[in-house]
């Protein structure tokens, strides 16, 4: 499947305001270390769409 239209579907949609999510909360004050293993839990499951 094409890469562009996985990252059309509501899933990566979701995943990728899940991300800006966390950074956003690191912005505010959040731990850095818990905002690493929340962004790279994230990226895993990106990764797994797009293979």
């Amino acid at each position: 499947m094409n890469k562009n239209i996985i990252r059309k579907t509501p899933e990566f949609k979701a995943l990728r305001a899940e991300a800006r999510e966390a950074i956003a909360a690191y912005e505010d004050g959040a731990d850095f270390d818990f905002t690493i293993s929340r962004l790279a839990a994230i990226g895993e499951k990106m990764t797994i769409l797009l293979d």
